[in-house]
């Protein structure tokens, strides 16, 4: 049964239905108005209760307990929009209710940050089909994440922080929309798909603080509109790629204790629009400090333990937008250069506190 906050909507285009918008059709059919109208009343009511049993199925899927089915989930009452929530958190059911003149709502955005959910992921996402954006962090969610979301038109998956086990499905590689799937710190395990190489439109790829182990895959070349990339925390292996010079929109690359050797690919310096640069303890043999003479917006740069030898390049000094500046446990060697002092505003400088204290003091 539809509720109070839906009718209005349904009567609306009854009206129409019967007045002005069927008539030609119910004549070409060899049904009256009347027929006309009963029958998409019985179909709004499908989609509707549709709706809302999907959604309820969702909520048990979660552990979601607060969502009150007695009103319209559109209307963002009773458990569906959380009004001014406290930092962190977001409870939120958004809809866009543009369909059969204004009559028919669908749902889009599902946002459930911090809400204590400690269910599985729920695979009947798929049933609302103008689902945008999924957002479920900092939860106690456990389980996988399922292989049926590959078939929606998800531009937002977001599941930061939560329990999650398993490997990312290599059909998430078939959302031709996804722009940003962000799974830091959580329990996932196994090789990155290929597949995700597929995903053209991706701007944003967190996997930090996981279990992820082998090479990253070649495929990811293919992603040049990233700008955003987080590998750290993780058990790669190999070098890192010759191919992250293909990801020229880069704006963040951060990459501490992945497990993926050196040296740092002399390409990384293609990635002149990056602001933020941040690479640590990487295996491997030594190495010489990377050419990031053309990054001259970098406002972070965390070259820690990275096996780096040989003195410091003279183009740092030009980096005059650094705020933060870090090369310890690296075995640099020489002085600093005079014209060094032009990172005097530098926030904070670290592994260069022995060479501080003898050249720059005075």
């Amino acid at each position: 049964m539809m509720n109070n906050t839906i009718l209005p909507r349904v009567l609306a285009l009854l009206i129409c239905a019967m007045s002005i918008c069927f008539p030609a059709f119910a004549s070409q059919a060899n049904l009256n108005a009347s027929e006309v109208a009963v029958s998409l009343l019985v179909n709004l009511s499908l989609i509707v209760g549709f709706t809302v049993d999907v959604l309820n199925q969702i909520g048990k899927t979660l552990g979601k307990k607060d969502w009150d089915f007695s009103v319209d989930p559109c209307s963002g009452q009773k458990g569906w929009v959380t009004q001014n929530p406290g930092q962190g958190l977001e409870n939120a059911v958004s809809c866009d209710c543009s369909f059969k003149d204004s009559t028919v709502c669908h749902v889009t955005s599902v946002v459930l940050k911090s809400q204590n959910l400690n269910g599985t992921l729920p695979k009947e996402f798929v049933n609302l089909p103008y689902l945008q954006e999924i957002d479920l962090s900092h939860n106690y969610l456990n389980g996988t994440i399922p292989l049926e979301w590959g078939t929606t038109q998800l531009i937002n998956i977001s599941l930061i922080v939560n329990r999650l086990t398993g490997p990312i499905p290599k059909e998430l590689g078939n959302i031709s929309t996804l722009a940003k799937l962000t799974v830091e710190f959580n329990q996932l395990s196994g090789l990155i798909p290929p597949e995700i190489g597929n995903l053209s439109l991706l701007n944003t790829l967190h996997l930090s603080s996981n279990n992820f182990t082998g090479e990253l895959p070649e495929t990811l070349s293919k992603l040049t509109n990233l700008k955003e990339i987080r590998l750290s925390d993780n058990y790669f292996t190999g070098k890192i790629p010759d191919f992250i010079q293909s990801w020229t929109n880069l704006d963040q690359l951060v990459m501490h204790a992945s497990g993926l050797e050196g040296p740092i690919p002399s390409g990384i310096r293609l990635l002149i629009k990056i602001t933020d640069l941040r690479i640590s303890d990487l295996n491997g043999t030594q190495a010489h400090f990377p050419p990031l003479n053309n990054m001259t917006s970098l406002k972070y740069l965390i070259l820690r333990n990275c096996n780096l030898n040989e003195s410091l390049p003279e183009y740092l000094e030009a980096m005059t937008s650094l705020k933060t500046l870090d090369l310890s446990f690296n075995k640099l060697s020489g002085k600093i250069p005079d014209s060094f002092s032009n990172l005097a505003k530098t926030d904070n400088m670290y592994g260069l506190q022995y060479w501080c204290y003898h050249t720059v003091s005075n």
